[in-house]
């Protein structure tokens, strides 16, 4: 089993709070098969997959109140729920959510004579005959007029694809040296030579395999490459569907089209999405590409990251919609997209001849959001870009990354856009440069760390 620290905020949720639970996130990034694992903790559970339970699926999109929802659970399991070490988990949600729009385009009055399961759930924490779990994907789009907390007795959690530290945990790393790599980064200490070197070779697979578990464990199982990218092939092919299926008639092809352009558009060297490379679409001038950014993003396909014109708290403030960069919502689909597999083995062994600068940036765009940021970029004219710009303690906090050694000469990194950024902004004093290099400082606003160590910014 691949470890997955979402394990420890589930038995946390079990321990302390009386809520009903629903988690979401993007295609495989492992909900169910965590959930049935914790699922296990309880004296009896009732599972039920809306994709493949057509008899349940029925019984429950007729469902009037609590104690019939309770009496219908009977007549789907013979397992008896009573109390709070008892569990109810409902897979694939939004299928019946996309049931229960079906039923109510069909009649009108369906709505007034049925509730639905969300709506039950402050019933169903205060009563605590048992607990529930939701779990499904694309929330945010296919069940978009439902309000999932729509009580305050449901509690929502993202899952997102293995971070940097369930990669090397999965790899079999010790969490002894992932523990030196967390202090040497909080106190702004140099690792040893042999750590940062494991570290660096690992953060190259990272970015070569992603964290999806199912490529993960492929290149586990295999270390050939094969398995996972056989995994990350599957995967598109089920965002490619998802995107068909989902989005609106109108939007489907626009979506595609940019789902498409996304690993060339990340590979630019500004990596800005550019509307004009949408000119196969017709009028593709005049497209509002914003909600369709949004959609993607909704369903974890992608991280849009927006321009802020006045890097000053809060950045919301500032921020430009016109002038995007958008990452892949998995930096292994990236690089499958970018690299052969051939290319791909010689990349396993060094990174030499090949700038994996836009693969770096996809990878922290992913960490960032996995770890509580919304990651943004700041670009001003005659004054350069920043790769992203975060909050951070109610502070700014400016972070470039660096695919390449730092000049032999002096040490340190070039790095123009942030130089002028500190000039015009004193009251900005701590930035981060992320590279290949050891942990160093620069100077008292400019802290140096490897590129692993975004992994550890977290809130």
């Amino acid at each position: 089993m691949l470890y997955r620290k979402i394990m420890t905020t589930l038995e946390e949720w079990k321990e302390k709070e009386d809520t009903a639970l629903l988690v979401d996130g993007a295609r495989q990034v492992g909900k169910t098969y965590i959930i049935k694992e914790f699922i296990k903790s309880f004296n009896n559970a009732i599972e039920i997959d809306f994709t493949k339970n057509n008899a349940a699926l029925d019984y429950l999109l007729e469902i009037k109140d609590y104690e019939d929802f309770v009496n219908r659970l009977s007549l789907i399991s013979p397992i008896k729920l009573t109390d709070k070490n008892d569990v109810l988990f409902l897979d694939e949600i939004q299928y019946y959510y996309e049931m229960r729009e079906k039923r109510i385009q069909a009649d009108p009055l369906y709505a007034s004579h049925n509730i639905d399961i969300l709506t039950l759930t402050k019933e169903i924490a205060q009563k605590g005959g048992f607990r529930i779990i939701m779990s499904g994907s694309l929330l945010g789009v296919a069940i978009m007029n439902v309000n999932l907390n729509p009580t305050g007795y449901c509690r929502k959690i993202t899952m997102y694809p293995l971070d940097f530290e369930e990669f090397l945990l999965a790899n079999g790393i010790s969490e002894y040296f992932i523990e030196q790599a967390k202090q040497a980064f909080i106190k702004r200490e140099p690792l040893s030579d042999s750590i940062h070197r494991l570290f660096l070779n690992k953060f190259r697979e990272y970015v070569l395999i992603g964290g999806f578990p199912a490529s993960v464990q492929g290149y586990i199982n295999d270390k050939t490459l094969s398995e996972s990218n056989k995994a990350l092939s599957i995967i598109d092919t089920w965002y490619r569907a998802d995107i068909s299926k989902y989005a609106d008639i109108k939007d489907r092809l626009i979506i595609q089209e940019m789902y498409n352009h996304l690993p060339n558009e990340i590979n630019e060297k500004n990596r800005k999405f550019v509307k004009s490379h949408l000119d196969s679409l017709p009028d593709f001038k005049n497209l509002d590409l914003r909600d369709r950014f949004l959609w993607l993003k909704a369903t974890g396909i992608a991280i849009p990251t927006y321009n802020v014109t006045n890097p000053k708290y809060p950045l919301s403030i500032s921020q430009d919609y016109k002038i995007v960069k958008v990452f892949m919502g998995d930096v292994g689909l990236l690089t499958h997209y970018l690299f052969g597999e051939e290319v791909k083995r010689k990349l396993l062994i060094s990174s030499k001849g090949y700038d994996l600068g836009a693969v770096y940036e996809n990878a922290v765009a992913e960490l960032l959001v996995a770890h509580g940021y919304e990651p943004r970029f700041h670009s001003r004219v005659k004054r350069g870009e920043i790769d992203f710009i975060i909050e951070k303690n109610m502070k700014v906090c400016p972070i470039e990354i660096k695919s390449y050694e730092p000049d032999k000469s002096s040490g340190v990194y070039s790095h123009p856009a942030l130089n002028n950024l500190l000039e015009d902004h004193q009251e900005i004093k701590d930035s981060w440069v992320f590279g290949i290099d050891n942990v160093k400082r620069e100077n008292d606003r400019i802290q140096m760390f490897p590129i692993y160590m975004i992994d550890f910014v977290r809130k």
